[in-house]
């Protein structure tokens, strides 16, 4: 394994803009779908290089309490109101924060390639991300990569930011050093629940194991809170992405 060439893929990303950074080994992916595996992306994968940007925090508090603004008509309103808060692809965050993402993995992907190493960048959402396809899961690559864990909302949350970060990742025939799963306890399960009582999304709840690790997660009823937010014109903020209590920060001005 490369421990300099581990440090400079860490550094180098954060100084393009990521929050965060992780690598996991490609041998805990084992039991992946078929066709969704590391190797089955890159034959001759080694590592996964998975990086975040975090949602900026005036995002959870700029829909509350605000007064409707007087110069929109009330029939257009969701619409411009999505463009600042919506957690969907219509607001202006996550598909900024997608290409942000994907110019991090570009110029990562160069960075190993230009040390002799074949590296593959993916895009930062499913081809259809109301439907949720994708052919790399970001999620289960930052669990690994040792970025943070699910939580009961089926997001991933980190220490730092909660569900409140957008995911890449790089696979690489480069063996890096790979990270050690979070193993502190990070969701706080059902005697928080927030996330359970705000949406109606959310069913039973059953354990997910990953490379040793149990996670409590509750499962998708069917109705995406996203899509819920936005037939019913109201904002995502309000649900599992936002009402989560986990790295919000206290308003301080």
């Amino acid at each position: 394994m490369s421990t300099d060439l581990t440090q400079k893929t860490k550094a180098f990303a954060k100084a393009q803009g990521a929050h965060l950074v992780g690598i996991a080994p490609v041998t805990p992916f084992e039991g992946a779908p078929e066709g969704h595996h590391p190797v089955d992306l890159l034959p001759g994968a080694q590592s996964v290089v998975v990086f975040a940007v975090r949602a900026p925090h005036g995002l959870l508090a700029c829909e509350a309490d605000r007064p409707d603004p007087a110069l929109i008509p009330e029939d257009e309103l969701w619409p411009v109101k999505q463009q600042v808060y919506s957690g969907g692809g219509a607001g202006f965050f996550y598909p900024t924060a997608n290409m942000w993402l994907q110019t991090i993995g570009l110029r990562i992907a160069y960075l190993l390639e230009d040390k002799g190493y074949i590296a593959l960048p993916l895009p930062a959402s499913g081809y259809r991300a109301r439907d949720r396809f994708a052919y790399f899961s970001h999620r289960h690559a930052a669990v690994l990569a040792g970025l943070g864990e699910f939580g009961l909302n089926n997001l991933l949350l980190t220490p730092q930011y909660g569900p409140r970060q957008r995911l890449n990742s790089v696979i690489t025939t480069a063996e890096l050093d790979p990270d050690p799963l979070y193993n502190e306890p990070i969701c706080l399960g059902e005697k928080c629940g927030l996330c359970l009582e705000a949406s109606e999304c959310f069913g039973e709840r059953y354990e997910l194991e990953m490379a040793g690790k149990t996670m409590r997660l509750a499962r998708l009823s069917g109705v995406c809170p996203s899509d819920a937010c936005k037939h019913g014109r109201r904002p995502y903020i309000r649900f599992c992405w936002g009402i989560c209590p986990v790295g919000k920060p206290r308003r301080t001005a």
